[in-house]
């Protein structure tokens, strides 16, 4: 995908995934900026259920003043003319709010969850978005690297999506991250205010209790209501316990239960896992060490009536752990006798002199 590709259209939507991280904020931004400067039109928003709260997004957005707006579900326009761009999601995916749009792209760095096209560009073994966003610029000639603004907020986004970059593998994260023009004392300013007082009780009050399965090393966390990335953070500590491999922690709303689920062995993809605890219910999905999901309380009311949330998820872990094969490919010996066998196309070769 090239960039310079899309200034045909006039008016350009970039949109976040709902409950916004530092991560779709500072893609969106960047994007946004690209077309700006182009002369371009611009709408940056997200939508979702709530407005962002964060501390540390808040600061964000007022230091590096980006402009994205939140557009409530019911005032989303139908885009016919125009070009919508999802930044860090892909369309009709769980985690974004669906716009109804003739011509989307799509800019992400998580596992495929879409029929992929030639307006896709889908980097799963990318730390994060801003990462993607920034090879793009990179490629479209846009100086990227030379605008502060810009390079703060796509190094808080890799910082943030990459566990402070404790799992920064990709070589091209490291580039982004040595390239980019960054205000480190805004990068500190952020970095300590990842969470308010009042979050900081509910986080404490949350982790006093919590169910363990000894058997399975994983543990189940119910928290008070609070802003989603809250069950992340939350989530992030207890994984720091010794005996607990994997974690769930969630919250019930009005209408439905939020959660978030880490892992930290091969055993157990935390994408995976989240999509199968909302599975028919709900939707989940993200990276293989961190994810999340929403449930539907209507759909578990009709299918779960009078089995209390702990109970599910207890069931729902147990179930998963009991009935999943897990396959080692180094050492696993598969009878293949049944299988069709997979032949490769010829390849024709040929060269230029």
């Amino acid at each position: 995908m090239n960039l310079n590709d899309l200034l045909k259209f006039n008016k350009i939507y970039i949109q976040c995934h709902d409950n916004p991280d530092a991560d779709t904020i500072a893609s969106g931004f960047a994007l946004r900026q690209f077309f700006v400067d182009h002369g371009k039109e611009v709408v940056f928003f997200y939508s979702g259920k709530f407005e962002i709260q964060k501390s540390n997004l808040k600061l964000m957005l007022r230091e590096l003043k980006i402009p994205v707006v939140y557009i409530k579900k019911d005032e989303l326009p139908v885009l016919t003319e125009e070009l919508l761009i999802l930044a860090d999601c892909q369309y009709c995916a769980g985690n974004v709010t669906g716009v109804d749009a003739q011509n989307v792209v799509v800019i992400d760095h998580h596992q495929l969850e879409m029929e992929e096209n030639e307006n896709c560009e889908i980097q799963s073994g990318m730390g994060s978005c801003s990462t993607v966003v920034w090879k793009l610029l990179s490629e479209a000639g846009y100086p990227v690297d030379e605008d502060t603004r810009i390079g703060t907020a796509l190094y808080y986004g890799l910082y943030t999506d990459t566990n402070q970059f404790a799992e920064l593998y990709n070589p091209l994260d490291m580039d982004m991250r040595e390239s980019v023009s960054v205000n480190q004392s805004m990068i500190r300013q952020f970095r300590n205010a990842n969470i308010s007082r009042a979050e900081l009780e509910t986080a404490g009050v949350a982790l006093i209790r919590n169910i363990y399965n000894g058997q399975y090393r994983y543990a189940i966390i119910k928290s008070a209501p609070c802003d989603p990335n809250i069950l992340g953070v939350i989530s992030d500590f207890l994984l720091q316990v010794d005996d607990v491999d994997t974690c769930v922690v969630y919250n019930e709303l009005n209408d439905g239960i939020k959660l978030s689920v880490r892992s930290c062995i091969k055993e157990v993809r935390a994408n995976e896992l989240a999509e199968f605890l909302c599975e028919g219910i709900g939707s989940g999905g993200g990276h293989v060490e961190k994810a999340g999901g929403f449930i539907s309380a209507k759909l578990y009311e009709e299918q779960y009536e009078g089995l209390h949330m702990e109970a599910y998820f207890s069931d729902r872990l147990n179930d998963y752990f009991e009935n999943s094969e897990i396959i080692y490919a180094k050492t696993a010996e598969v009878d293949i006798s049944d299988m069709e066998l997979y032949q490769k196309k010829e390849m024709v070769l040929g060269f230029v002199r």
